[in-house]
Formats: structure tokens, C-alpha cells, sequence
């Protein structure tokens, strides 16, 4: 499933993109015709009114990112997948890599090298990500999420 949210769901589309999902973001000045056309397989996500109606296109009616993934629960329940849980570049949208920890040494704090092992990195823009503890609490709003306690 292929999500394009609009320009003013920019928190939206990486809070997708931490739950596995191919989240694009149509940033201002963006031709949103350079986007894939809504279908079953795309939604468009959108802030605005006058698109109510349109086919394969959901409106959102909340500010806050953490209850408009709520607004859309019952489309993303069936294609969660638990493996591809922060399996992508928040920025990019683009499939993370594993990455040996030799490598990672020049781009991360002293600290973070030497109390983790595991790290990927985006292939585009290069951020690197390892599992703190920010990733405990996401698992935990998945769940919460999947059993529908989220706030």
C-alpha cells in the first residue's frame, strides 16, 4: 500500500513511514501529478475539504499526527506488517540498509557506537538509525495502536 499525503501531512507521512509504510510527501511547490494516481493499491491523504468524495482519496480531519493515523486505523490495520516496522528513512521514504557498526563510527556519538550494535542507513541522504530507546516506545504505540488504546 502507497500512501501520498499532501503538503500539510508532512508529520502524517513519517509516522507512516515508522509503521513500514511507502509514505510520499507532496512538499510545497511539488507537482502532485509527478505522484502515482490514486487507486486501490494508492491513497492520497489530504487536509482539504474539496476533495471529499474523490475515490482512493481520504480526509483528514485532525491537526494532531498521533490521531489522524487514528482516522485512518481501520485502512491500515490490514497491512501492517511488524517486520517492516522502522524499516524506512523518515526524510526519504526510501528502504533502510543494514550497515556493519565499522562503518557507522565517523557518523554517530562515542556513546551510541558503544552501546549498540545494530544500525542501518538510508542509501539516499545517508542519516543513520540505530534502536534506542525512542524505539521501545514506538513498538509500544504500535500496540497500542493495534489493539486500538492509542491516544
Amino acid at each position: 500500500m502507497i500512501f501520498v499525503c499532501d503538503v500539510m501531512l508532512g508529520k502524517l507521512a513519517r509516522y507512516l513511514r515508522t509503521l513500514g509504510f511507502d509514505a510520499r510527501y507532496v512538499r510545497q511547490g511539488e507537482d502532485p501529478a509527478s505522484f502515482p494516481p490514486p487507486s486501490g493499491q494508492c491513497l492520497f491523504l489530504t487536509r482539504r475539504q474539496d476533495r471529499t468524495g474523490r475515490p482512493h482519496t481520504v480526509v483528514i480531519r485532525d491537526n494532531d499526527p498521533a490521531k489522524q493515523i487514528l482516522e485512518i486505523k481501520e485502512i491500515i490495520d490490514r497491512h501492517v506488517d511488524p517486520k517492516a516496522f522502522m524499516s524506512r528513512c523518515l526524510e526519504c521514504n526510501i528502504p533502510l540498509i543494514d550497515t556493519p557498526k565499522e562503518e557507522i563510527e565517523p557518523f554517530v556519538p562515542e556513546y551510541i557506537y558503544h552501546h549498540h550494535d545494530r544500525f542501518k542507513t538510508c542509501p539516499s541522504c545517508k542519516k543513520v538509525y540505530w534502536e534506542g530507546s525512542h524505539a521501545e516506545e514506538m513498538r509500544e504505540w504500535l500496540e497500542k495502536l493495534a489493539d486500538g488504546t492509542a491516544r
